[in-house]
């Protein structure tokens, strides 16, 4: 028995802490990540969502708004803010849909497809040199962590801490 009477397993302790090593090393790579793009967001007087909009827009072409929003998992008021900034300074169209009026689909203007691939690329390059000075199959091996993470609730299979 260990402390207060529970049974401390040293193979637990040492894989919860490889885990928060984890944890850590997602953190960090993320802010590097982001790092880059957020300054030059901020010097616009934008954030990361901005960025974030303009990425899937510029894949997607044409996307109602109603669909920009449940790729993102957010609600209508948090998209309202950010969508409507990126429409005042002439990065984001929105224009009817031809098959209902009432819809609302988006497209980047000349400015806001520069804007992104400016972003996009910072970020594109970061990966590519990551993948470059990894292993052999670290690139396959991230991609299906992070393919597995996207799936990871509570109807995946995967234990939850």
């Amino acid at each position: 028995m260990g402390y207060l009477g529970t049974n401390i397993n040293m193979v637990d302790i040492k894989r919860r802490q490889e885990l928060n090593e984890a944890l850590e090393l997602m953190h960090f790579g993320f802010r590097k990540l982001i790092e880059k793009p957020d300054q030059l967001l901020a010097e616009r007087g934008m954030h990361r969502m901005h960025h974030r909009l303009l990425y899937f827009i510029a894949r997607n072409e044409g996307l109602c708004v109603s669909d920009l929003q449940a790729t993102l998992m957010i609600s209508k008021q948090a998209l309202h803010r950010p969508l409507s900034t990126l429409i005042k300074k002439g990065l984001v169209q929105s224009e009817a849909c031809t098959e209902d009026a009432r819809m609302r689909k988006l497209s980047l203007t000349r400015n806001g497809k520069a804007l992104e691939v400016r972003l996009s690329r910072m970020q594109r390059n970061q990966f590519r040199k990551a993948f470059e000075h990894s292993s052999p199959g670290a690139e396959s091996g991230w991609r299906e962590v992070m393919s597995t993470l996207i799936g990871a609730d509570s109807t995946s299979g995967l234990p939850q801490d």
